[in-house]
């Protein structure tokens, strides 16, 4: 068996062990059915076994921000195998021969949206976003409207695509792991849907400034819901604005829905937080793909050294025992044969190198073994951020 590059004219076979991995009640996949423009981005990849196809993903090129600089990430989706090749450990190998490629092109960093969290656990992918879902009917969010300054919402097309980059920016400065979106996801992951395209409104303040923008849809199932599965704002009135544009809706639908970043509640800004349903989500996964080039590449708020012995039963080249010095902002690690502070698989290591977790929330659940002055200098290294990956690949 062999890992590689899924020809052109092997996209139906790949297309089918999607359909079937994902939407197996749609029935088998049709051949002469048009392809998506969102499925056009990334690049597909597969297992063989001499010409026959055994199982597939596809692969995204992403830059990210991190700590304050940033960094190389790849993006893992469409891992699907057809149930005749299914307990053949065929996603093991296709993930572990990933993440060598990820290596080879120098992405140190890795993401995906789990089907089952704990499937991707096992193969030491962690948790390292959660997000809000808000929802509630329109009329819980009127006193954003009433709230908000002065302004005016206008409806853009694809080719606007470049007024809207800079609001994502700024709102997504506030947390890490935001991407910078090139023109062509704007085009084909933004402004086209997979079955529809969406509603995408940007609002501008009196001075003609863009300052929020809502993209979404308005689906029906006995009653109509405006959902919303992406929204960012500059500031807190930008913030105002975009939730009284969907409170506008009043008219036409029964609820909306929205999600944010962790810490983007509403408990303490709306007048009756009962009447709008939040729920906390497990978002994506993150992984490190190379422990010396990801740890080297950070920006460092202290001087300290510590000695990590890193578990990997994937990717044998980061399961080693490393030296980790700061100093001056700038961190070298190196392999070394010495007596470990602290152990931990590279899962964890990914949760606290992206700030989902402290080194003491790991310790708390058993997820590093470190006397308490190695806890402390980890978390001087590493300190508590908030991730949040809103886009959906």
């Amino acid at each position: 068996m062999d890992y590689r590059p899924l020809p052109d004219d092997r996209e139906d076979e790949f297309r089918a062990f999607v359909t079937y991995a994902f939407r197996p009640e749609s029935g088998p996949h049709d051949p002469d059915e048009e392809i998506p423009e969102p499925a056009t981005i990334g690049d597909p990849y597969g297992v063989f076994d001499g010409d026959e196809l055994l199982s597939v993903c596809r692969h995204y090129w992403f830059t990210t921000h991190l700590r304050g600089a940033t960094h190389p990430m790849a993006g893992l989706s469409a891992v699907a195998t057809p149930p005749e090749n299914r307990r053949r450990g065929l996603v093991r190998r296709m993930l572990a021969e990933s993440l060598e490629a990820y290596r080879e092109r120098g992405y140190y960093l890795s993401a995906l949206w789990p089907f089952k969290h704990p499937f991707y656990a096992q193969f030491e992918w962690a948790t390292s976003t959660t997000f809000l879902e808000h929802e509630c009917e329109p009329d819980a969010l009127s006193f954003a409207r009433d709230a908000a300054p002065a302004g005016t919402w206008e409806r853009l097309e694809a080719d606007d695509w470049e007024r809207l980059a800079p609001i994502l920016s700024t709102h997504g400065a506030d947390y890490e792991l935001t991407l910078d979106r090139t023109e062509e996801w704007w085009r084909k992951r933004v402004f086209t849907g997979w079955e529809k395209d969406p509603y995408v409104y940007c609002w501008q303040d009196e001075s003609g400034d863009d300052r929020a923008y809502v993209v979404y849809t308005v689906e029906s199932d006995g009653e109509k819901t405006l959902e919303s599965h992406d929204v960012a704002w500059v500031d807190h009135d930008a913030r105002l604005a975009a939730l009284g544009f969907l409170a506008d809706h009043d008219s036409q639908v029964s609820n909306v829905k929205f999600y944010g970043a962790s810490d983007s509640d509403l408990v303490h800004l709306a007048p009756d937080p009962r009447e709008i349903e939040t729920k906390l989500h497990a978002g994506p996964m993150v992984r490190i793909v190379d422990v010396e080039d990801a740890l080297t590449a950070l920006d460092y708020q202290t001087d300290e050294s510590v000695v990590l012995d890193i578990e990997d039963d994937l990717a044998d080249w980061n399961d080693d025992t490393y030296r980790i010095t700061t100093t001056d902002g700038t961190g070298t690690v190196e392999p070394v044969d010495e007596t470990a502070d602290a152990t931990l698989g590279i899962g964890a290591l990914t949760q606290l190198v992206v700030g989902e977790r402290t080194a003491t929330d790991l310790a708390t659940t058993g997820d590093i073994d470190a006397d308490a002055d190695t806890i402390d200098a980890l978390d001087a290294l590493y300190p508590e951020t908030t991730p949040f990956l809103r886009e959906g690949f």
